[in-house]
C-alpha cells in the first residue's frame, strides 16, 4: 500500500511538473516585437544559439526579399492542441501583412512531439497545405525522431524559402506595406523622415513667433524693439539644433531684423532729425572709464548716436549675454569675474558644505566674496541584482524593436508528430 501511494505521489508529481512547463499563447516570448532582427523564440533552448542564428538570418533575408513574415517557435510544450495553440498564437501576434496576409508561423512543440506549419491567407497560394505536410513527414519528423532538432529545423526553413523565394511567389507575397512599419518600419530612415517633420514645425513655430514679437513691439523704438528680440535668440538657436538646423532660416530672419534694428539710422529723441552713428574707433571717447572697460572685456558693447543738429549723445548699451562677467556691487560696472574658489567647510553626509567664491572687479579693483553651500554627500544605493525565473523576453545589443503587419490566418497549413 505505501508502495502504491509512493508510485501515486511520482505520478502526480510527473503530471504537475509537465503541466507547469506548458506555455499558455500569452506566454510565449515575441522575440522580433523586443529585437527586429530577431524571428526565432526559443525559451526552452530547444534550439542552439548556431541554430538559431542559422534561422535568424534565413528569415531575414526571406522578410527583406519577399517582405513575407516567418516566425519560427520552439518550446518543450504547449498548453492545449498545439493545431489550436498555432493558430491562436499566429492571430494573437497578427503575422504577415495586413494587405496579403503573407505570414507563416513554424511551430515545435519537442515534448509534445509535435510539429505545426500556420500559413495565412496570401501564403497558402504558395505553400499549400500539402507541401506543409511533406516538409513535416519528409525533413522535420526523420531529424527529429533522432534528436536532431537543429538541423530539422534549420533544413525545413531553408526548403520554405526556397518555395518562397521563387520568381512567382515574391510577386505574390511582395507587400505594400514595409517591414516592421508598425515599428517604425526603416529605423533609422524613418526616425529621420519624423525628425526632418519636426524640424519643419519647429521653423514654422519659431518664424510665427518672431512674427508676433514684431507686431507686439510695432509702437516701440528700435533699441526697445532690438531689446525684445534679442531675448528670442538663445531659445531660438535651441530650435535650430533641435530642428536639424531646418529653423535655421527663421533665425536669420530674426538676426537680419535684429542687426538693422541697431545699425539703421535713429532719429533724435529731443529734435527728431536723424542721428548718426559713431564709428568703434572714435566712440571710446563719449564712454565713461566703467564703459570702457566694459567694451575692452566684450561684456558690453556701446553704440554711441549724435545728433548734429542739437548735439543729444545717446548711448545705448548691448549686453553680451555670452559673457561671464558679472555687476560689480561697488561701481556698477559688468566687469566682476571669479578669482578664486575655496571650500571652508567639506560636506559629509549628514551636513552641508560651505565654500567661498572671491570675485574681483576689472574696472575698480573691489574684492568681494561671497559664500555658497555644498550639498551634502549622497551615497550610492547598494542594488543586489538577482536572477531565477522563467526569462522571457528577447532582445538586445542595441538594436530596436519590431513588429508584425496585422495578418491573418484561417488555419491553413499542416501538423505531424515523429
Amino acid at each position: 500500500m505505501k508502495r502504491y501511494a509512493i508510485l501515486m505521489l511520482c505520478l502526480v508529481a510527473t503530471v504537475l511538473s509537465g503541466l507547469a512547463g506548458a506555455y499558455k499563447v500569452d506566454e510565449i516570448p515575441n522575440v522580433h516585437v523586443a529585437n527586429r532582427t530577431r524571428y526565432v523564440s526559443n525559451p526552452d533552448n530547444v534550439l542552439s544559439p548556431a541554430a538559431v542564428a542559422t534561422l535568424d538570418s534565413t528569415l531575414s533575408r526571406l522578410w527583406r526579399d519577399t517582405s513575407s513574415e516567418v516566425v519560427v517557435v520552439a518550446v518543450n510544450s504547449v498548453d492545449g492542441d498545439p493545431d489550436e495553440f498555432a493558430t491562436e498564437l499566429f492571430t494573437k501576434w497578427g503575422i504577415g501583412k495586413k494587405d496579403n496576409d503573407n505570414g507563416m508561423l513554424v511551430l515545435i512543440a519537442k515534448d509534445d512531439r509535435k510539429a505545426v506549419i500556420r500559413t495565412g491567407y496570401g501564403m497558402e497560394g504558395v505553400l499549400p497545405d500539402i507541401l506543409a505536410g511533406r516538409i513535416i513527414r519528409n525533413i522535420m519528423a526523420p531529424h527529429f525522431r533522432n534528436g536532431d532538432y537543429d538541423n530539422g529545423t534549420i533544413a525545413s526553413l531553408t526548403e520554405i524559402a526556397r518555395i518562397t523565394s521563387t520568381p512567382g511567389a515574391t510577386e505574390e507575397l511582395m507587400s505594400k506595406y514595409g517591414n516592421d512599419e508598425g515599428a517604425g518600419g526603416n529605423g533609422g530612415a524613418d526616425l529621420f523622415k519624423g525628425w526632418l517633420a519636426i524640424g519643419a514645425i519647429l521653423a514654422v513655430v519659431l518664424f510665427v513667433w518672431f512674427l508676433y514679437e514684431m507686431f507686439k513691439t510695432r509702437r516701440l523704438d528700435r533699441y526697445e524693439r532690438y531689446q525684445v528680440l534679442s531675448k528670442m535668440k538663445m531659445p531660438a538657436l535651441i530650435l535650430v539644433f533641435a530642428g536639424l538646423g531646418l529653423p535655421a532660416i527663421s533665425y536669420l530672419i530674426l538676426w537680419l531684423t535684429m542687426r538693422g534694428l541697431r545699425l539703421r539710422h535713429r532719429n533724435c529723441p529731443n529734435c527728431h532729425n536723424k542721428m548718426h552713428r559713431i564709428d568703434e574707433a572714435n566712440d571710446n571717447k563719449y564712454l565713461t572709464h566703467q564703459q570702457d572697460i566694459e567694451e575692452q572685456i566684450n561684456s558690453v558693447d556701446y553704440d554711441v548716436w549724435l545728433c548734429d543738429h542739437c548735439g543729444e549723445t545717446d548711448i545705448l548699451p548691448y549686453i553680451n549675454s555670452a559673457s561671464s562677467y558679472t555687476v560689480c556691487p561697488r561701481c556698477g560696472a559688468r566687469a566682476c569675474s571669479m578669482r578664486s574658489q575655496r571650500i571652508v567647510i567639506r560636506p559629509t553626509e549628514r551636513r552641508e558644505g560651505q565654500g567661498v567664491k572671491e570675485y574681483i572687479c576689472r574696472s575698480c579693483g573691489n574684492r568681494n566674496e561671497i559664500p555658497y553651500s555644498i550639498p551634502k554627500v549622497v551615497v550610492p544605493p547598494v542594488v543586489i541584482v538577482g536572477g531565477g525565473g522563467r526569462g522571457f523576453g528577447g532582445g538586445g545589443g542595441g538594436f530596436s524593436g519590431g513588429s508584425f503587419g496585422g495578418g491573418m490566418t484561417g488555419g491553413g497549413g499542416a501538423s505531424g508528430g515523429w
